[in-house]
């Protein structure tokens, strides 16, 4: 169900990519299209300048359709994470500091043949950065490392593999792990002591447990797949308690279901769910918002036709990615007064989403209002971002 780019590296532990989705529809009578809502501008009669684009490149990357550098994460200094997929088909981590420089990052027991790798998924305030790699065998492993360079590899105890997704600004990590018993989530606490995460309470139900984001209270949202691969939301509270998160409409057929990407640090949880094919449109999703006392609200921007939540940032602002009618793919804003902004990377590619172009696809959104994501070229080749 997870719209991630067809050639994103994977997620999961046991190999398989996260499949590819659609967006979804419901067109709302909001001011949309432009970089500001309503009339009027700034004192002056000026109005405020246009979003700054820079785009982000590591060295090395490949050149060649669906190689190239995935922007996924940011923090509020406008440091920014990845990976980058070299000419040989290797994945390396990257770190760009808001100065501009970059770091690659390959975890020592990563492997060096095609698809092979180290991804980096979270950075956090201190910019201590979060991740997994896959080493010779192509079994996945967690890490950390911190601003000075340190990476610690780790697995949880009895696990056979683990990837880390997220990290807080304390330094706790959640990430998915599979042992004998079959798929788990975990978290890491910042001392190195380990808890696992069972939605349903029993391993053998489900396929797969991503957790997508912990915040800095100790509260994971993420989603899962059960044994008919329908996926549903859940929220792990500091406690440990669990609560599954089915959001009315969603989809209950294979590949469809809820899905949740973000949460901040007020508790609001964003995501999107799947219903399938709608209109002739493969893996229809709608974009909604969780609030902390349980309330959700949906919503897709007025051109779409699909859409999907990327990231929340503690002020209510939305990002997110939404497909139009020629099915063409475009970042989104979502203002905490619930109007919309649209726009496009300027050098992204204006063709039908496939798996060569994905067009603009923001990951995540800082407090500052700072994206970061992906966007394809005319020749298929990716490209990170950051928006300003």
């Amino acid at each position: 169900m997870r719209r991630s780019c067809p050639d994103e590296a994977r997620v999961h532990v046991d190999g398989n990519n996260v499949r590819a989705v659609g967006f979804l529809v419901l067109a709302l009578l909001i001011c949309f299209g432009a970089e500001a809502c309503g009339g009027g501008g700034s004192p002056g009669g000026q109005n405020p300048p246009p979003p700054a684009f820079t785009t982000v490149d590591a060295p090395g990357a490949g050149s060649a359709s669906g190689y190239g550098t995935f922007g996924v994460t940011i923090n509020g200094a406008g440091d920014i994470a990845g990976h980058f997929i070299d000419a040989n088909g290797v994945v390396h981590g990257f770190i760009r500091a808001s100065d501009g420089s970059i770091a690659t990052v390959d975890a020592p027991g990563a492997g060096t043949a095609l698809n092979l790798g180290t991804n980096v998924r979270a950075i956090n305030a201190s910019g201590t950065a979060s991740g997994y790699y896959a080493d010779s065998n192509d079994i996945l492993h967690s890490y950390i490392r911190t601003s000075n360079g340190t990476l610690t590899e780790f697995d949880p105890p009895n696990s056979i593999g683990s990837d880390a997704f997220c990290i807080n600004d304390n330094g706790a990590v959640a990430g998915g792990l599979l042992d004998a018993n079959g798929r788990h989530g975990f978290v890491r606490g910042a001392d190195g002591t380990f808890s696992v995460i069972d939605p349903t309470g029993t391993a053998s139900e489900v396929n797969l447990v991503i957790p997508s984001q912990i915040n800095s209270g100790g509260a994971v949202a993420g989603y899962y797949s059960d044994t008919n691969s329908v996926y549903h939301g859940f929220l792990r509270d500091s406690s440990g308690a669990i609560t599954i998160l089915d959001a009315p409409g969603a989809g209950t057929a294979t590949d469809t279901g809820t899905e949740i990407a973000d949460i901040n640090t007020g508790g609001v949880i964003v995501g999107a769910i799947a219903v399938g094919v709608v209109n002739g449109v493969i893996g229809t999703t709608h974009s909604f918002m969780r609030a902390a006392d349980g309330t959700y609200t949906f919503f897709d921007p007025p051109q779409a036709v699909s859409s999907f939540t990327e990231g929340i940032n503690d002020n209510g602002v939305i990002a997110g990615e939404y497909r139009d009618g020629n099915l063409v793919r475009h970042g989104y804003i979502r203002q905490a007064d619930g109007s919309f902004i649209s726009f496009d990377e300027p050098n992204a590619a204006q063709v039908p989403t496939t798996g060569v172009n994905i067009g603009t696809d923001p990951r995540r959104i800082n407090l500052r209002g700072e994206i970061v994501g992906l966007y394809s070229d005319s020749a298929g080749v990716r490209h990170a971002f950051i928006r300003q």
